[in-house]
């Protein structure tokens, strides 16, 4: 499926709980651009999921999250790798964490999914505290050196100078040809993913029928406001 992710911000509908594999399946209009399946919260739906992943009319993104950065069901490295490798054809991006790229378990996990010519976005959450500018570039920087194509930062940000200087570095890597996917938690959270969708954010998630993080619109009207931008 062609997917183009430098023309235009798009939207993301998080693939989380049975329910939302019951509105997709039941062919309902999907309402975002991409649907990511979080294979940590499906947990025993997995095959289930993959065949909806299979099925509908939008380019997906598959996640296994470790624990510490969000996911669900305590899965450790082996279980997730295991997870990717058997679920992860026909996915047009794939996203894990920058520090299991950087782990042994998954060596070579960047070369895989380019081979299942598939998109490695490599990304960062924080869902405690503003980790400040230096730690952020510092992980956008990691991000490309893993080969990663996108860089994906996910973080609590209840200042609006925070949220400018955010903004500022979304833009200035989309200025400089990469991609960079950034988003809000907590009291800025809404606001957040509208102005870095705004500065260049290519991927902007939102939920489909429930939230699975603080500051998230639904993808439906994520949506629709960020094809206004």
């Amino acid at each position: 499926m062609n997917l183009s992710l430098t023309e235009k911000p798009l939207s993301v509908a998080t693939i989380t709980q049975p329910e939302d594999l019951e509105f997709l399946a039941a062919g309902y209009a999907v309402p975002s651009n991409i649907l990511e399946f979080r294979l940590d919260n499906l947990g025993e739906l997995a095959e289930q999921s993959t065949k909806v992943m299979r099925t509908v009319e939008r380019p997906t993104l598959l996640t296994v999250r470790r624990p510490d950065e969000g996911g669900a069901n305590d899965l450790d490295d082996d279980a997730r790798v295991a997870l990717y490798s058997e679920h992860m054809s026909g996915t047009e991006i794939v996203d894990t964490e920058i520090v299991s790229l950087e782990s042994e378990a998954f060596a070579g996990f960047a070369t895989r999914v380019e081979d299942n010519s598939s998109i490695l976005a490599a990304s960062y959450h924080d869902f405690n505290c503003w980790p400040g500018m230096d730690v952020i570039r510092s992980k956008v920087d990691r991000a490309y050196e893993l080969d990663a194509e996108i860089a994906k930062i996910a973080i609590v940000i209840e200042q609006m100078s925070d949220l400018f200087d955010l903004a500022e570095l979304v833009s200035y890597h989309r200025s400089e040809g990469r991609l960079i996917s950034a988003m809000g938690m907590g009291s800025l959270g809404k606001l957040s993913r509208l102005v870095l969708a705004k500065a260049g954010s290519c991927l902007n998630y939102g939920y489909l029928k429930t939230p699975n993080a603080p500051g998230q619109w639904s993808a439906e009207d994520l949506t629709r406001l960020i094809a206004d931008l």
